[in-house]
């Protein structure tokens, strides 16, 4: 009998953290991989590799390009699942219709209100919520209809609702996810592979009524906002405190989610479920390790780049642990393995690995704010590639910079510069089709439309 297959990518979720406050996931799961790494360091080109297996610079998903048109099904490992019902279930601004993510799935669902913002043009003022109203009352269903005008309140008139005798924000979509992903199960025609990505763990942060608010101290007003220098030392010490507790008060709560839905599905199919709980990228919070960085934008720390990859219920056979180098280029390999009752991993492991990082998103958006010189914007816009073997990191980029780094397999996070000098590795085409000087000559340089920048806006990365 076939296997269903459930892919979870807990956004911007790094593995010490994961490791920390994700106990109820990892208390289910039987095979963790420990060394698991993204092949990029944000949400667009992280999950292209994930579906292609390349790296950004051969799928052409990236800063420049965030649209997903130029990939076809056939290059994806969706291919090889052919008699599944393929479903997607994401509240993320990047993974929706208008940048081509749906045409890989036979379904595509959101919740209620990212599809109100899909479906109309969403310009500030009266007439937004107009268009919400209207389309919140044409669903039909009370429960679609309670949580759009819980969103649109919260979205755009947070200072108000703080002022009202409210229990506080909403989630960032986790709980609805979970609700269609449950509605779907039981319905779909089995075997069926769901992806879906939740996005709680990614900024802004702020306090809502679901969190365990013995895990945090911030005010319940208090939130994070983006901002265009990252170094952590930009900001208060209380900020970080705040920053980081809800940063991991929002990992537990969606630990909670996890493994509830993992419980409330088994139950309603007849086929075995594997779920895969990964992320696909994680985060810098402010730590001498994270390079004193807040956030994940023009750095490839092991905060950023060394990601969890749990597996709940995988095939007979699975190790229960795997200690050798998994990258994510090869994600899509082990899910079809899975899908097929397959349990071998050996040839998928070990190093050497590689990751890659373009740029900064909407760069000349953000040249035109960055407060610092040009030669510090630079700096922060440089194209950077990553080669991992044994317990050693290479970072090399386009200002001629190489780092050394030395690694700790048992420290998640932890990264230790050994080494600092001008150049780059000797050869990159073992796993670069073209040298990083090159490729960066080769990108456009173009600005970021408007509806694109809305988006990206709202992730943070404008």
């Amino acid at each position: 009998m076939e296997r269903n297959v459930i892919l979870i990518i807990l956004d911007t979720v790094r593995k010490d953290y994961f490791d920390k406050f994700a106990e109820r996931i990892q208390h289910k799961s039987q095979t963790s991989f420990e060394q698991c790494r993204a092949a990029a360091s944000w949400s667009t080109p992280s999950h292209a590799s994930i579906l292609t297996g390349q790296l950004l610079h051969q799928h052409g998903v990236h800063s420049e390009n965030q649209s997903f048109d130029n990939i076809g099904v056939g290059e994806t490992f969706l291919r090889r699942l052919l008699d599944y019902n393929k479903l997607c279930i994401t509240d993320h601004g990047l993974l929706q219709p208008d940048y081509g993510f749906n045409k890989f799935f036979d379904r595509h669902r959101t919740t209620g209100w990212e599809q109100i913002v899909n479906n109309a043009d969403m310009d500030a003022g009266v007439e937004k919520y107009l268009i919400a109203l209207k389309e919140t009352l044409a669903s039909g269903d009370p429960f679609t209809m309670y949580k759009n005008v819980e969103r649109a309140l919260w979205n755009d008139l947070e200072d108000l609702m703080f002022k009202l005798p409210v229990n506080g924000p909403p989630d960032q979509g986790a709980a609805e996810l979970s609700r269609i992903a449950k509605e779907e199960a039981e319905q779909a025609k089995e075997p069926f592979f769901i992806f879906m990505n939740f996005m709680d763990a990614h900024t802004k942060h702020r306090v809502h009524k679901n969190l365990d608010h013995s895990l945090h101290s911030a005010p319940e007003n208090w939130s994070s906002e983006s901002h265009y220098v990252w170094e952590s030392d930009e900001f208060e010490e209380s900020y970080i405190n705040h920053y980081r507790d809800l940063y991991g008060a929002s990992i537990d709560y969606l630990d909670r989610i996890v493994a509830e839905l993992y419980e409330n599905i088994s139950k309603v199919t007849e086929n075995e479920t594997t779920v895969l709980i990964t992320a696909d990228h994680g985060h810098n919070l402010g730590y001498s390790y994270d390079d004193n960085l807040l956030g994940h934008m023009g750095s490839m720390t092991e905060s950023v780049l060394h990601v969890p990859l749990s597996i709940i219920n995988p095939p007979e056979g699975f190790p229960e642990s795997v200690d050798k180098y998994f990258s994510q280029l090869n994600l899509g390999e082990l899910i079809t393995r899975i899908a097929q009752n397959k349990s071998e991993v050996d040839d998928l492991t070990g190093g050497p690995i590689v990751a890659e990082h373009e740029g900064l998103v909407g760069y000349r958006e953000k040249k035109n704010k960055f407060p610092g010189t040009d030669e510090e914007f630079e700096y922060w816009n440089r194209m950077m590639r990553v080669q991992y073997d044994d317990e050693m990191k290479f970072i090399w980029d386009t200002l001629s910079n190489i780092q050394k780094y030395n690694l700790m397999f048992g420290d998640p996070c932890y990264q230790e510069l050994i080494e600092e000098r001008s150049g780059n590795l000797d050869d990159e085409s073992g796993f670069f089709d073209v040298g990083m000087e090159e490729y960066r000559r080769q990108l456009k340089t173009r600005s970021v439309d408007d509806a694109v920048m809305e988006d990206l806006e709202d992730l943070g990365y404008l």
